[in-house]
């Protein structure tokens, strides 16, 4: 389902990873790491198949609320944890059985469904941290001042990252913005490895701002910040085609092979935006 586009389009608003850039040698990493790191090195127990793979990855992000990565990390650990046996193979649930369970987070507060369906056994805060570290690597987390606690790669993961964009933001007839779920820090990251450095820090919502998608606030500033009124916004997940639901204008592009009810899916941005006669 798309929503129709209320006069002509005049901001252009990016979500990141799956749009900007591919993640999906990443992030999906991170989380398949990370929760063999819970289940070695704090629950000892045996880790005795692949664990969480990309079909779990993919199985998640049909659901609105988990944009957070690293939130990914951490409900998958729980769940898993929650089960008595020592086996991850018999702890951790099918990608379809992970969809079926996910869908109980009616709410989108994945926090305290976490909490209420299967306990906190692995702190929140350090999952998060793990997973900051093998993102960043060593060298880049000491670049921002911060000690490494659970790591000791100096690559980060985030160099598996692949940039989707062959164009400069200044090359589009339109204003430009980015809504996405990651920190400013690691949206740096991103716009480092696709050369949009100079992305102006005002034309971006990230969760510093205390905004996550799928709320329409992010797209509602944007607007007000462009002088706009009708964006389109380009992403590859459910939590952004319900941010353009929510906020009632605009239209949405659906990037990537998420989306798979989506009538229309494009490979990249440049497609898209170039069947949108924005792109030359």
């Amino acid at each position: 389902m798309t929503v129709a586009e209320q006069g002509k389009n005049d901001l252009i608003v990016f979500d990141v990873d799956g749009v900007l850039v591919d993640a999906s040698r990443s992030y999906p990493q991170v989380v398949s790491r990370s929760l063999l790191w819970a289940w070695i090195r704090v629950l000892g127990r045996i880790p005795d198949s692949d664990g969480f793979t990309y079909e779990h990855f993919a199985a998640t992000k049909t659901h609105p609320a988990f944009n957070d990565d690293y939130d990914i990390a951490w409900a998958v650990i729980n769940c898993s944890a929650a089960c008595d046996s020592p086996s991850l193979a018999e702890s951790l649930p099918s990608p379809r059985a992970w969809r079926a369970l996910i869908g109980e987070c009616g709410n989108g507060d994945i926090e305290g469904w976490v909490r209420r369906s299967f306990g906190e056994i692995v702190p929140r805060a350090a999952v998060r941290r793990v997973c900051e570290e093998m993102y960043f690597g060593c060298d880049e987390y000491e670049a921002m001042g911060e000690t490494p606690l659970y790591t000791t790669r100096r690559k980060g993961l985030w160099e598996e990252d692949i940039s989707l964009v062959s164009f400069h933001w200044r090359d589009l007839p339109l204003a430009s913005a980015i809504y996405t779920g990651r920190p400013h820090s690691e949206l740096a990251l991103a716009l480092k490895l696709i050369g949009w450095q100079d992305f102006p820090r005002g034309m971006t919502i990230t969760p510093d701002d205390g905004i996550m998608k799928p709320s329409p606030l992010g797209l509602s500033i944007l607007c007000e910040r462009a002088g706009a009124s009708s964006p389109l916004f380009l992403g590859d997940a459910e939590s952004d085609r319900r941010t353009v639901l929510a906020f009632g204008k605009g239209s949405f592009a659906a990037i990537g092979n998420f989306l798979s009810d989506e009538p229309r899916t494009y490979n990249n941005p440049e497609e898209a935006l170039r069947e949108k006669g924005l792109l030359g």
